[in-house]
């Protein structure tokens, strides 16, 4: 027996996926090529409200390099500042060039996404 679960959390899975799509200059049918599974349960799954099985969210979850919470859910997981070390320094280097102005939007900026 097959059960399919409907979550409403907003954006759905699907426009989520197609999100992704737009973000990343990539074809529906393409994804369906890559993550092996049929391009019409894209419009079945926006339609419908639904997910898909389990296996297949986390093929689409790779081929889109996101995970498969993002997917699911429309929030990613915060990452620690040691995995993310690196790409951190490079922002606050970045940060060092900009004006006043461009700091104080930026800080801004930074606090109602860190709402989220």
């Amino acid at each position: 027996m097959k059960v399919k679960i409907l979550i409403k959390l907003g954006m759905s899975f699907w426009q989520n996926v197609e999100n992704e799509l737009i973000y990343k200059n990539i074809s529906r049918k393409e994804l369906a090529e890559k993550a092996s599974f049929a391009v019409s349960g894209i419009s079945l799954g926006l339609a419908h409200n639904s997910i898909p099985n389990a296996d297949v969210a986390v093929r689409i979850a790779e081929v889109l390099d996101v995970s498969t919470e993002y997917l699911v859910t429309g929030k990613e997981k915060n990452i620690s500042s040691k995995e993310n070390g690196a790409l951190i320094q490079h922002i606050v280097s970045d940060m060092k060039k900009l004006s006043q102005y461009d700091l104080e939007t930026l800080a801004i900026l930074a606090k109602r996404m860190a709402k989220d």
